[in-house]
């Protein structure tokens, strides 16, 4: 195992050292700085000020009106920056908001220095939900690896990836060419293992600050907590040898020895606060299903689309996507298929086969006799309900797709009732004067999923899901948008899905299964991630289980199945959860809440 490697020889408790001091006097020339020392002697002088007095968090002003942060999560960030030197394991328990402290730190160390170069790195499902809360709530703009404008780990200062990506064979060597000023690594159970290619890619980087994002750094046995901690903070608990004779009563059961000792070392580098102590108080959710039966031309478009889609599928590039899109815009409107097939038809006739074109004309003439659908009509049924027994003046509906928003809005303004219609093609300063708007005037806002970014609503307690991603952490996203801090009513969730479709069977069986509705964001970082531990991604899995379906019992079936991973999947996260709880229970982390 590395002693470290790469990483600078880090000295626990403080944020400047002499020796850096040394370094950045020694890099001066005669004729002055240049650009590199002079960021060393800047980021130095930063350090040095911290340390003789500049104790506080300068850039809570600067976020005031975009994030209410809590005691327990300012209190997380002082320590890490101020009393743990230059690492710090936050492990929180599920719920409390890691993301958000750790969040803190960089906003903290870029207000200070913007030249800092970050690395976030996090299982592939929550890397766009990094860099959405990162931007939203902190300002701070990230490239991800996602992003078409990503040019490679060494063209980018600011980045949030996955930790497959950075350690594939393609990236590797970019992510480790350069020192990165901070490195954070969200779901940090999965480098518990010292043998595998993770841990070996952390082992590497080289790095001047670590911060680690974990509920659970136990997973197996009480090794996993060395391993982990040892990235972070190298020799703080001995050799794994030293860690085993000095801590360890019994592995399996993670009983520990000398515990006054191990619980004075982890308060160096180990914050967790705990749900109780933080009286936080959680808001109430409401979930409401409505699934409908579509009329003969919506069933009729459905088996068209699912039909084109099983009869023609591919794997690759933009045929793949353009399937994948059609079967999640089938089961929201038929505007938003149209717009997909007609454009296909326009500008790829020639890269679709004969029996591919006769397909989707066949799909746009069925198109072409519809009228208005099952769920604008049910739509306006539900707004009408909400108006009357919530007794509200605000209701926010969120679809996936721009023609499906236009349909929506045209049908809710037959109700009298202000609209609000916000997608990606509004600007910033657009979206929260449409905010504003619907604030003031009440109403109806029709949302795409673009309104996440940095769009809070407490003032409004009541959401429909006119359809449904095929990700759970987008759904929770959206409801993010109204269930935050600040919020003090029950918050009411409509759902709406068609009869005997995937978007039932995504609706009752797999999130039914995780009580998406209700789990925590954390808790559901927590299943997600060990979903793709083991090699699955939600929205490909759900689409791959419905196409290669031959027939309704199979599709049944397929969907049990997957049903039954998401349940054991989240029973492990649970158990895993109440595990690390039992083994910190009896440690205490001063100033933690």
């Amino acid at each position: 195992m590395s002693d470290g490697g790469a990483r600078r020889n880090q000295s626990p408790g403080s944020t400047f050292s002499i020796d850096d001091a040394s370094v950045a006097t020694e890099a001066l020339s005669e004729d002055g700085p240049d650009e590199t020392t002079e960021h060393l002697l800047n980021v130095q002088s930063h350090r040095f000020s911290i340390a003789q007095g500049q104790q506080e968090l300068l850039s809570v002003e600067e976020i005031k009106d975009r994030i209410k942060l809590l005691d327990h999560q300012l209190n997380a960030a002082h320590r890490a920056l101020f009393q743990m030197g230059s690492g710090a394991l936050f492990a929180d328990e599920v719920g409390l908001g890691k993301t958000i402290e750790i969040g803190m730190v960089l906003k903290e160390m870029d207000f200070r220095d913007s030249r800092d170069t970050f690395l976030v790195l996090t299982p592939a499902q929550l890397a766009p939900q990094w860099q959405d809360e990162l931007q939203e709530k902190f300002g701070l703009e990230f490239v991800c690896n996602y992003d078409d404008d990503f040019e490679g780990f060494d063209a980018h200062d600011k980045i949030v990836a996955s930790v497959d990506t950075a350690k594939s064979k393609t990236h590797r060597d970019d992510v480790l060419s350069r020192r990165w000023d901070v490195v954070v690594l969200d779901e940090a159970h999965h480098v518990r293992n010292a043998d595998t290619q993770r841990y070996e890619l952390m082992d590497a980087i080289d790095y001047g600050n670590a911060f680690f994002a974990t509920a659970t750094p136990i997973q197996n046995d009480i090794t996993d907590l060395y391993n982990v901690v040892d990235l972070i903070r190298p020799g703080l608990l001995g050799t794994e040898q030293e860690f085993n004779r000095r801590y360890v009563a019994d592995r399996e059961s993670a009983q520990i020895k000398n515990a006054d000792d191990l619980q004075r070392k982890l308060k160096q580098v180990m914050i967790r606060n705990r749900r109780e102590e933080t009286k936080i108080d959680f808001t109430n959710r409401e979930v409401h299903t409505n699934v409908f039966e579509p009329a003969d031309r919506e069933r009729e478009l459905y088996d068209e689309v699912t039909r084109h889609v099983r009869e023609h599928y591919s794997s690759q590039g933009a045929r793949h996507l353009v399937l994948l899109t059609l079967q999640k815009e089938v089961v929201s409107s038929p505007y938003a298929v149209e717009k997909t097939v007609s454009r296909w038809l326009a500008d790829k006739s020639k890269q679709l086969s004969r029996a591919e074109r006769q397909s989707m004309e066949e799909i746009q003439a069925v198109v072409d006799r519809m009228g208005q659908t099952t769920k604008q009509q049910r739509l306006q049924n539900v707004i009408e309900t909400i108006q009357e027994q919530l007794n509200t003046t605000r209701v926010v509906v969120f679809t996936q797709f721009r023609p499906t928003q236009d349909a929506i809005a045209e049908s809710v303004r037959t109700l009298d009732e202000p609209v609000h219609v916000v997608n990606g093609d509004l600007s910033s300063k657009q979206k929260a004067q449409k905010v504003a708007d619907f604030e003031a005037e009440g109403g109806v806002m029709v949302a795409t999923d673009s309104i996440s970014e940095g769009r809070n609503m407490q003032f409004c307690n009541v959401l429909v899901n006119y359809d449904l991603p095929w990700n759970p952490m987008k759904v929770e996203q959206r409801i993010g948008r109204v269930d935050r801090i600040g919020q003090n009513r029950e918050v009411h969730v409509f759902n709406m899905a068609l009869e005997d479709t995937v978007e039932e069977h995504v609706l009752d069986k797999l999130y039914g299964k995780i009580d998406l509705f209700n789990q925590s964001i954390g808790g559901l970082r927590d299943i997600l991630s060990r979903m793709e531990q083991s090699g699955s991604d939600f929205e490909q899995e759900v689409f791959e289980r419905l196409r290669s379906a031959d027939s309704e019992v199979e599709l049944e079936n397929n969907f049990e199945e997957m049903a039954v991973d998401l349940e054991e999947n989240t029973e492990a996260a649970e158990k895993m959860n109440d595990f690390n709880q039992s083994v910190f229970d009896s440690f205490e982390f001063e100033g933690n809440a």
